[in-house]
């Protein structure tokens, strides 16, 4: 072998040396400790951990043994609003209702008559001409027309104890007239006198009366004589005769399909 080939040969085997020493892992790490990296596994929370961090809000019960809250029964300011006239409640003795006048010769109490001024001024613009033909009364005045209605039913041939009966059913006797609070008022629409002299139950066809009957509460009267209720106002049914007790009173009652008596009843439970 010349020189040359032994040359190659030799060149051949030392680069054979190093590519198999890097084909070995090396039996230690020599990277220093302080320049690890450690990757910590991702701890994801245990059922119970949920549980414990979140939960579903509780329902509540209803309480069922608790009872509803009855609804409370309005009352007007002023008490006196609610004076009660009937057959067997006579007027206070020295009674003076402060007296302002409504329409024509007819007067009410000032707690009651820019009220009723404003429910005529309501019925006009509505179409009614609504008239009074009765408001406050002095107990003379009373003790007159009571006088007249039972002469009225002796002349039907009542006696005279039957027609003070009778006659107390359509004009109450002096003393238990509503008309002498100066809060009640009688009317009727212009019209009715066409058809009628007197007031009579037929006012309930007219249609002045539907729509006071609809809208009086909203000025604080009631219809203080219902057809229905004559057994406790001792009074035959007065589709003309209206009694100031204040809004909310006046709504509660109509609403309810209440008479002044029942309606005192209530508060006074």
């Amino acid at each position: 072998m010349n020189i040359k080939k032994l040359f190659l040969f030799i060149t051949a085997f030392a680069m054979i040396l190093p590519l198999s020493s890097c084909s070995e892992e090396p039996e230690d790490n020599n990277i220093p400790e302080e320049n690890t990296v450690v990757i910590e596994p991702i701890e994801t929370p245990s059922q119970s951990d949920e549980e414990s961090s979140f939960s579903e809000p509780e329902s509540e019960e209803p309480n069922e043994s608790k009872e509803p809250e009855e609804p409370k029964i309005p009352m007007p300011e002023d008490e006196s609003l609610l004076i009660l006239v009937n057959p067997w409640n006579y007027i206070p003795e020295g009674y003076e209702p402060d007296l302002e006048n409504v329409q024509g010769k007819y007067n009410l109490d000032k707690k009651a008559a820019q009220s009723a001024k404003d429910l005529l001024a309501a019925a006009k613009e509505a179409g009614y001409n609504m008239q009074l033909c009765s408001a406050y009364r002095t107990v003379q005045k009373s003790a007159e027309l009571y006088s007249r209605k039972v002469n009225e039913f002796i002349g039907y041939g009542y006696s005279e104890a039957d027609a003070k009966v009778e006659a107390a059913k359509w004009v109450a006797p002096p003393g238990t007239s509503e008309h002498h609070t100066g809060l009640a008022m009688d009317l009727v629409s212009s019209d009715y006198w066409s058809y009628y002299s007197d007031l009579e139950h037929d006012y309930e066809k007219f249609d002045s009366f539907k729509w006071m009957y609809e809208h009086c509460d909203e000025f604080g009267f009631i219809l203080r004589f219902p057809k229905d209720k004559q057994d406790i106002t001792g009074i035959t049914y007065e589709p003309w005769h209206y009694r100031y007790v204040g809004v909310e009173a006046a709504s509660y009652i109509m609403e309810n399909g209440l008479c002044l008596e029942e309606y005192l009843e209530l508060i006074n439970e």
